[in-house]
C-alpha cells in the first residue's frame, strides 16, 4: 500500500514536470478608489495550455477554485500570483475564477486558459488610525474639500530591477482607473495612454521600467456635498446622543428649552396686545 502511495506521488510530480504552460498576458486593473486609499483590484492572467497532460491539470484546477497556489505550482509561471504586496496592504474579498479552456487548436495541441482574480486592498489600521506607509494610495486632506492621493509603489508586486524599480514586461499591463473628477498633479513615467491631461480618468502602463514611479492626483468635493455631509453627520451625532445612556436627560433638557422659548414668545405677544 505504501509503495502504491509513493508511486502515485511520483506520477503526479512527473505529470506536473511534463506539463507546459506559456504566459500570454497579465492585465492588472485598479478601480473604485476609496477616500481612505482602498481600491478594487481585478486581474486577468492568460496563458497557453500545451499538451494533453497540461489540459488535464488545467481542468483539475476547477476543483480548487480559491487556491491560487495550485495554479502557481502547476503552471510554473512567476506572474500567476497577486500583483500587490501583502506586507503593505490588507487584502480581503478574494475571489478566483478559472475560465474554461478556449480556442483549442488540435493541430498544434494547445488551448487558451485564463484566471480571473479580484479582491479589495485597504491600508493597515491601528484601531481607527491608518498605519503610515500602508495602502495602495497614501491620502492627505491637505486643504478644505480637497484630498490628495499619492500612489504607493511599495504596494505593487511586479518584477524588480536591482535598483528596486518595477518592470512591466511586454505582456504585462497595469491600468489605474481614477475617480470621476480627479485632477492629475503628477505622473511618471508617462503611461501608454494616448494623451494625459489633468482630468484623465484612466492611465495604462505597459512594456517599460517604471523608474521613479509616481502618480499624484487630487479629488475636490463640491460645496453641495460638503453641506450634505455636514447635516448628515450632525443628524448621526444627534441620533447617537439620543441612544446613549444620557439620551433621555438630553431630550428632557431640549424639551424644556424649546418649551421655554415658546412660552416667552407667547407671553411677549400677549403683553403687546
Amino acid at each position: 500500500m505504501r509503495k502504491l502511495f509513493v508511486s502515485l506521488i511520483l506520477l503526479s510530480l512527473i505529470s506536473i514536470a511534463s506539463a507546459e504552460f506559456t504566459l500570454e498576458s497579465v492585465n492588472v486593473k485598479v478601480s473604485n478608489i476609496g477616500s481612505d486609499g482602498s481600491a478594487k483590484v481585478q486581474e486577468s492572467i492568460k496563458f497557453l495550455v500545451k499538451g494533453n497532460q497540461s489540459k488535464l491539470l488545467y481542468d483539475s484546477g476547477f476543483k480548487t477554485t480559491d487556491d491560487l497556489s495550485f495554479w502557481t505550482n502547476i503552471t510554473k509561471i512567476k506572474d500567476v500570483r497577486q500583483h500587490v504586496n501583502p506586507s503593505v496592504v490588507s487584502i480581503s474579498d478574494f475571489r478566483l475564477q478559472p475560465q474554461p479552456r478556449s480556442g483549442c487548436n488540435p493541430f498544434v495541441d494547445f488551448c487558451h486558459g485564463e484566471l480571473l482574480i479580484d479582491y479589495t486592498v485597504k491600508p493597515e489600521y491601528n484601531g481607527s488610525v491608518i498605519v503610515n506607509g500602508t495602502g495602495l494610495f497614501l491620502v492627505d486632506e491637505y486643504k478644505p474639500r480637497t484630498t490628495r492621493f499619492t500612489l504607493n509603489p511599495e504596494a505593487l508586486s511586479f518584477t524588480n530591477t536591482d535598483a528596486g524599480n518595477l518592470i512591466l514586461e511586454p505582456e504585462i499591463y497595469l491600468t489605474l482607473e481614477l475617480p470621476q473628477g480627479s485632477k492629475v498633479i503628477e505622473v511618471n513615467p508617462s503611461p501608454v495612454t494616448d494623451s494625459v491631461t489633468d482630468s484623465v480618468e484612466e492611465l495604462v502602463w505597459n512594456d517599460m521600467v517604471l523608474v521613479r514611479f509616481s502618480l499624484i492626483y487630487d479629488v475636490e468635493e463640491s460645496i453641495d456635498l460638503e453641506v450634505s455631509r455636514f447635516f448628515s453627520d450632525a443628524l448621526s451625532d444627534f441620533q447617537d446622543t439620543v441612544r446613549s445612556q444620557h439620551g433621555m436627560a438630553f431630550i428632557a433638557i431640549m424639551a424644556i428649552l424649546v418649551g421655554s422659548y415658546i412660552y416667552i414668545n407667547v407671553s411677549k405677544k400677549k403683553r403687546e396686545e
